[in-house]
């Protein structure tokens, strides 16, 4: 019996779950910044939007009208792709997420299995102590 001796470990697993953090975070981050361009671009959708209604309401060249139908076109194009991008960092976000988990869960069970043997060499020095006392008292009482 001896105390615990994966110290090394466990401060590997640490590591490892604050590296998961760090990736998750970094994901975070990244998923915000897709969602606010989606926004941007949203927005700058529908102000264009107006603008074409407005132009088309007021009378203007049709070169004009075809420059911005072409410009809508594209910002929708463009709207389409950050939506699959945002999705796609929700994903990685989620599978960062499990990995998070699991490494969290895996610096867990090394905790408890340090807790468990502390516990097991706290329990086999007071074994061994209540044995010497046992044998003082056996040697003072015989004298």
């Amino acid at each position: 019996m001896k105390p615990f001796g994966l110290d090394t470990v466990l401060d590997y697993r640490q590591r490892l779950e604050d590296i998961a953090k760090n990736n998750l975070a970094q994901a975070r981050q990244a998923e915000e910044e897709v969602r606010h361009q989606l926004e941007k671009e949203q927005d700058h959708y529908r102000q264009l939007v107006a603008t074409i209604e407005r132009v088309q309401e007021i009378g203007v060249n049709i070169m004009e009208l075809i420059h911005h139908e072409e410009h809508l076109k594209y910002i929708k194009t463009r709207v389409i792709e950050l939506e699959k991008e945002l999705k796609k960092k929700r994903e990685h976000i989620a599978r960062t997420r499990k990995e998070l988990m699991k490494k969290a869960k895996d610096r867990q069970v090394m905790e408890k299995l340090k807790e468990r043997q502390n516990a097991d060499w706290q329990q086999y020095l007071n074994k061994k102590e209540a044995a010497i006392l046992d044998e003082i008292a056996i040697i003072f009482h015989n004298k």
